[in-house]
């Protein structure tokens, strides 16, 4: 009777072992095609991920570029309106130099907008109203002259003063 299973039981296992490896092999081929078809569409997205990560980068260096071109052009106008009176740091000329002055706002003002808002405010219309200096300030150098310049470059200046600030300056508005 042994004989009679024998046979008959290894050509169970091998129709078995058989079928196993022929759907294993069907098996290979979906997941190798699943793999093909996956990667086909990785790449699209890739390519775009790549392109829009290429202008995304050209944006930045657009903008980086149009805001160094605007500080160059803030800078000439401090040069050529305001370095008569105001240094860039101490020693103060006949105003308070322009580090204090960033530091000034800098404490007073928690964002960029509303101290250039003012900035230009003063620069409008001086007043010690309108200042971030205190009354020893006005008594030293008095009240600056109304500047005559257009608001957009009263902005932009403002803007400028406000970058200009340096966290490690000790001194005060006197610089003295």
């Amino acid at each position: 009777m042994k004989r009679f299973f024998l046979p008959f039981a290894l050509s169970a296992l091998l129709i078995a072992s058989a079928t196993t490896f022929s759907a294993c092999q069907q098996q290979t081929g979906s997941v190798n095609e699943q793999q093909q078809e996956s990667a086909v569409t990785t790449d699209v997205p890739a390519e775009t991920s790549t392109g829009d990560v290429a202008e995304e980068k050209s944006e930045a260096i657009a903008k980086k570029e149009a805001a160094q071109a605007a500080a160059e052009k803030a800078e000439a106008i401090y040069h050529k309106s305001c370095s008569s009176c105001h240094s860039l740091t101490p020693p103060a000329k006949s105003a308070p130099p322009i580090i204090a002055i960033a530091g000034q706002y800098r404490a007073r003002y928690g964002k960029k907008s509303g101290a250039v808002a003012d900035m230009v405010s003063f620069m409008k219309e001086p007043s010690i109203g309108k200042s971030v200096f205190g009354s020893k300030t006005f008594e030293r150098f008095g009240i600056m002259p109304v500047m005559s310049l257009p608001d957009k470059e009263l902005e932009m200046v403002s803007e400028w003063l406000w970058d200009q600030y340096d966290p490690n300056f000790e001194g005060d508005a006197d610089c003295q």
